[in-house]
C-alpha cells in the first residue's frame, strides 16, 4: 500500500496565517537563532582571551 502519510491538522499551520504573518514568523525565528549564535561565539571568544590573558601572566588570578 503507497499511501502518503499527511500530518493531523492540529500539527499543520492554520490556513487562516497570512504569508506576511509567516514571514514575520520566520524573521523572529532567524533574529532569535543570530541573537543564540551572537552570543555562543562571544562566550567562546572571552574564554579564549581569558586563557590567554592568564597563560601570559603565568596562569595567577
Amino acid at each position: 500500500m503507497n499511501a502518503i502519510l499527511t500530518p493531523p491538522a492540529s500539527a499543520a499551520e492554520p490556513a487562516t496565517e497570512s504569508a506576511e504573518e509567516r514571514r514575520a514568523d520566520r524573521e523572529r525565528r532567524l533574529d532569535e537563532a543570530a541573537s543564540i549564535l551572537a552570543k555562543t561565539l562571544l562566550d567562546m571568544w572571552r574564554r579564549e582571551h581569558r586563557a590567554r590573558r592568564e597563560a601570559a601572566i603565568g596562569g595567577a588570578s
